[in-house]
């Protein structure tokens, strides 16, 4: 069988960008059915960006807040009635377990400090935290394809000052926990997965226009020729996620 993504044809940008929507659609649609599950009474959303998380949960009828930083987006939420705060995943303004539960949805990677951030979620967590980070499932070459092409760009993002870390595993989200946590939390990972194409020759046509400045011979042309050469041997597929669920024990 052929390896996902290695025909490379002419994509119109809109279908390529509806692609993206709809993987990212569904990999929310997959956390959001998880934390409906744990039967939240209230939760907290580190990291809350346009508030797709808070609109979810004020759908169900569950209390929900939001915290990010400043800017356009968590000004439109506030002027929408959303209880919305500025601020940094390293001090939450909350109490000890005054949220049932806290979310972190795909914000790991651009922490400088995780465990700084985790300690704080579990801080705060009544009942339980819920991560996610983006996943790959390197048994298959359409996947080996797509992380290989996420840490081209992230490399690029931090060269460019951003923090964009690699993906945090399992064991990485687990090692950056605080001493003691096995005794008080339960840890229930869910990994899920839609196998679908990504286009090469659209991803070859926006890194082109990302070196555009670039001269003829800079090295990184030849980084990104090679990069592409292996996807189109491997093949590219979308990214799928890393649910983590983190359960306070009974009585704790």
């Amino acid at each position: 069988m052929e390896p996902m993504g290695t025909r490379s044809t002419s994509v119109d940008v809109s279908a390529a960008d509806l692609d993206a929507r709809a993987n990212h659609e569904w990999l929310l649609g997959e956390f959001l059915d998880l934390l409906k599950a744990q039967e939240p009474q209230s939760v907290l959303d580190v990291g809350c960006g346009a508030g797709q998380l808070l609109k979810f949960c004020a759908s169900e009828g569950m209390a929900a807040f939001g915290i990010d930083q400043p800017g356009p987006r968590l000004e439109t939420l506030g002027e929408e009635g959303f209880d919305v705060r500025e601020g940094g995943a390293y001090e939450l303004p909350f109490e000890d377990k005054s949220m049932d539960w806290v979310t972190m949805r795909h914000v790991p990677h651009h922490l400088e400090q995780p465990g700084r951030a985790f300690k704080e979620a579990l801080r705060v967590a009544r009942s339980g935290v819920l991560l996610a980070e983006p996943s790959f499932d390197l048994s298959l070459s359409s996947q080996r394809g797509a992380l290989a092409l996420d840490c081209w760009e992230k490399r690029l993002d931090r060269e460019g000052g951003m923090v964009h870390a690699e993906v945090l595993d399992l064991g990485a989200l687990l090692a950056e926990m605080p001493a003691g946590f096995g005794a008080h939390w339960e840890v229930q990972a869910q990994r899920s997965l839609r196998l679908t194409e990504r286009s090469i020759s659209f991803f070859e046509g926006r890194s082109q226009m990302r070196l555009a400045d670039l001269a003829v011979d800079d090295p990184e042309r030849a980084i990104l020729a090679d990069l592409l050469a292996q996807l189109h041997e491997l093949g590219l597929s979308w990214n799928g996620s890393l649910c983590v669920c983190l359960r306070r024990r009974r009585g704790l």
